[in-house]
């Protein structure tokens, strides 16, 4: 018992006699530029660093990073900030580092301006990695990979055949978009508008997966935030969620394969006049509704409806246990 005090008074008093606090200032600039080509990967390692990638006409990749943060220290010990630049065949890797050693003692740092500002040709493939930094991305082609964990992620008016991003905390917005879109979040929400994606697979658990004015096939997976794809035409959707509410309006398309799956989440689907599709529903202990003119073959009993829309090109499948499930035409 006697060890366990004595090593915190120890510190106290090596710390009482030490000098008084240190205000201290990192300021640091630094400015690099590579030559590349088609087939070129930038791999960013950015920490807690703000991320802005634009596109130019030149064959190089150039990167400026400030960095500006204070820090009181009492005691011994001291911080510092660094990048490592690197190009080794086809692969520029930039990486910052917040570095700090204390001995004695105790600091309080604030860091003020944390920023990348990078220029290349679009066709570069991203590997971003990240902290709490924000990203922000407009017109881009090159492959796009993510892995965040509480920064925010914008993409915009960029023809990417393959997004891949993971992100913890933060909100991902991506507007304008082709190409296909692979995303997990924890507990941020996904807002997607104005894209066309031959394929969306999107897994969320806690927070708000949006989709408006788009096309595409979607996979979604979801625990206990809301869906909400708002006038999408769509070849399938594939969707399973636990607590959440599920909002559809698709509009016309040929012939559409919808299976939807909630636990305890109300289900509400919109449908434009034209689609055509055979229909089950099965809400074991919440209410079904239906505004279908078109319908036929209407089969029903205590928790299940089934009919056809037209001549029953598609399949709409929709399963709840506790939620209610609402389906009507829109004209």
């Amino acid at each position: 018992m006697k060890g366990k005090i004595f090593l915190p008074l120890l510190i106290m008093a090596a710390t009482a006699s030490a000098e008084p606090a240190r205000c201290m200032e990192i300021k640091k600039d630094f400015h690099e530029s590579f030559k590349v080509e088609n087939g070129c990967t930038l791999r960013l390692k950015h920490g807690d660093g703000e991320v802005t990638i634009r596109k130019w006409d030149k064959e190089m990749i150039d990167i400026e990073i400030h960095y500006l943060a204070e820090y009181k220290s009492i005691g011994s010990g001291k911080r510092d900030f660094n990048v490592e630049f690197e190009q080794k065949n086809n692969i520029v890797e930039v990486t910052g580092r917040e570095k700090s050693s204390t001995a004695i003692g105790f600091q309080i740092f604030n860091v003020k301006e944390y920023t990348y500002t990078v220029h290349a040709p679009d066709y570069i493939a991203l590997d971003l990695t990240g902290e709490d930094g924000s990203v922000d991305i407009d017109e881009w082609k090159g492959n796009i990979e993510m892995d965040m964990s509480d920064g925010d992620i914008t993409l915009t008016d960029s023809r990417v055949a393959v997004t891949k991003i993971r992100s913890e905390d933060g909100d991902v917005d991506v507007e304008n978009h082709e190409g296909n879109l692979d995303i997990t979040v924890e507990d941020g929400s996904l807002n997607i508008l104005g894209s066309r994606m031959p394929g969306c697979v999107v897994r969320n658990e806690d927070g708000i997966v949006s989709v408006r004015d788009s096309e595409g096939d979607f996979d979604i997976e979801i625990s206990d935030g809301n869906i909400d794809l708002y006038r999408v035409k769509a070849g399938s959707i594939d969707i399973l969620a636990e607590d959440g509410d599920v909002d559809i309006e698709l509009i016309n398309t040929s012939a559409i394969d919808m299976d939807i799956r909630t636990l305890d989440g109300d289900v509400e689907v919109r449908l434009e006049e034209g689609v055509s599709a055979v229909f089950t529903i099965d809400a074991d202990e919440g209410m079904i509704r239906t505004d279908l003119p078109s319908a036929g073959n209407i089969q029903k009993g205590k928790h299940w409806l089934s009919g056809k829309l037209l001549d029953g090109k598609g399949n709409i499948r929709i399963r709840t246990e506790d939620g209610n499930v609402t389906v009507r035409q829109i004209r």
